[in-house]
């Protein structure tokens, strides 16, 4: 198999080059607006104000999160956004200044840690960032090549080092005990009453769940 990147690489740039190339010219919001784009972010998901998160192919999926945040997070206006990106694009625009129309030219808007069916992730300003077109596919969930699992790691070390009060943050919000023991709680009735969903579409909406809201570990 021939892979591009991999033939492109040591024939013009180190793969050290590379890496630090896609470090240098991510762009990120501001710490101090990250601050002030976190807090605001907490303060509307507790007061159950209008936020957003990324849908799931099978609406049954995306109305059973709508559910699942309504009971265990009380807030009953999650909203699925409109193209996925439509939101976190507003963020970082917000709060960097930055318009990726205006401003930057082969730059793709990305999510450094996933997470999109999380609120508490989705449109967290420490969780996005624009990064060049050249970039993106070595963060695809399908890049499996050497490089891209050496550029994944790089990109979100250096994004925890960054954010790391934050992130540090959202891992103690989805750890906490009564908040996972709620969870847990939550399923079991799911699991239990079949009439509420069929027994398959909680499976899912469980796998995509745990994934989501699983912890942020950084190697």
């Amino acid at each position: 198999m021939i892979d591009a990147y991999e033939a492109l690489i040591p024939e013009y740039l180190s793969q050290e080059d590379f890496i630090r190339y896609g470090l240098e010219k991510t762009v990120y919001i501001p710490d101090d607006k990250v601050k002030e784009g976190w807090e605001d972010l907490k303060k509307q998901i507790n007061s159950n104000k209008k936020v957003f998160m990324r849908g799931v192919k099978d609406n049954n999926i995306t109305r059973m999160f709508f559910d699942y945040y309504k009971d265990i997070v009380k807030n009953e206006r999650i909203a699925k956004d409109p193209s996925n990106t439509q939101n976190p694009a507003k963020v970082i625009e917000d709060l960097s200044g930055i318009k990726k129309s205006k401003d930057l030219r082969n730059y793709q808007l990305t999510s450094i840690f996933g997470r999109s069916r999380n609120i508490f992730a989705f449109t967290a300003p420490w969780n996005i960032v624009y990064i060049p077109n050249l970039i993106d596919p070595l963060l695809s969930s399908e890049a499996n090549n050497e490089l891209s699992k050496e550029f994944q790691k790089a990109f979100q070390k250096n994004a925890y080092e960054k954010f790391k009060p934050y992130v540090d943050e959202f891992n103690k919000i989805v750890t906490d005990h009564h908040f996972r023991q709620s969870t847990d709680d939550y399923f079991e009735h799911l699991y239990n009453n079949n009439r509420l969903y069929p027994r398959e579409n909680t499976e899912k909406f469980e796998e995509i769940y745990r994934e989501d809201f699983a912890p942020i570990e950084v190697s």
